[in-house]
């Protein structure tokens, strides 16, 4: 396993992920507590007046490389800590440029579909719609004068859809051909509409 002076030098480089270096910081935070009570230590035996002079060098040089090691390690976290904040607005960037580009793909796609799929589906239902309007309109006047055993006729709607009224209780159930909005799919002017069509079109 690579050192931890390796580690922290390697989340400099490309590859390094924000949640790697913030694991980074925490074991370079330990370190750094641990180099510091090293080097406090070290220092209460270098001042030892009891000690040789050989052995104060030895305990001095203790303290000295751990007290470096202490500061090395505290300036790694925060040049740590700014190569995470670095980090983590890379990867934002990066989940949403990957957004964009496949709401853009779903874009063009469904754009196409709609040019393909849209004006002949709402034209046959236009069409539909106005046959039926046109058949609700007969139905309606054959009904106000039924002839001799003759039965109401429901239209075709009802039939359709299994309904024996479009009256329900306090609220009327929408009817497909005189609710139904399509809107036109190239606008020109006060043609805004696919269906309902424009009166004397029906």
């Amino acid at each position: 396993m690579a050192s931890l002076d390796e580690r922290i030098a390697a989340a400099f480089a490309d590859g390094a992920t924000s949640s790697g270096v913030a694991d980074l910081i925490a074991e370079a935070e330990s370190a750094a507590i641990t180099s510091g009570e090293e080097a406090g230590a070290a220092r209460t035996r270098a001042l030892d007046p009891t000690l040789f002079a050989s052995d104060v060098a030895v305990a001095r040089r203790s303290m000295e490389d751990a007290a470096f090691s202490r500061d090395r390690l505290q300036e790694a976290t925060r040049r740590l800590s700014e190569r995470r904040h670095e980090l983590k607005l890379q990867e934002e960037q990066a989940r949403r440029r990957t957004a964009y580009d496949a709401a853009l793909a779903e874009r063009d796609k469904l754009a196409a579909e709609l040019v393909e799929v849209y004006p002949p589906l709402a034209a046959k239902l236009a069409d539909l719609a106005a046959r039926v309007a046109a058949n609700d309109a007969a139905i309606e006047r054959i009904n106000q004068k039924l002839p001799e055993g003759g039965t109401w006729i429901a239209s075709a709607e009802l039939v359709a859809r299994h309904l024996k009224s479009f009256f329900d209780g306090p609220s009327n159930i929408p009817r497909i051909s005189q609710h139904m909005r399509l809107p036109a799919f190239h606008y020109a002017g006060l043609d805004q509409y696919t269906w309902p069509r424009p009166v004397g079109m029906r």
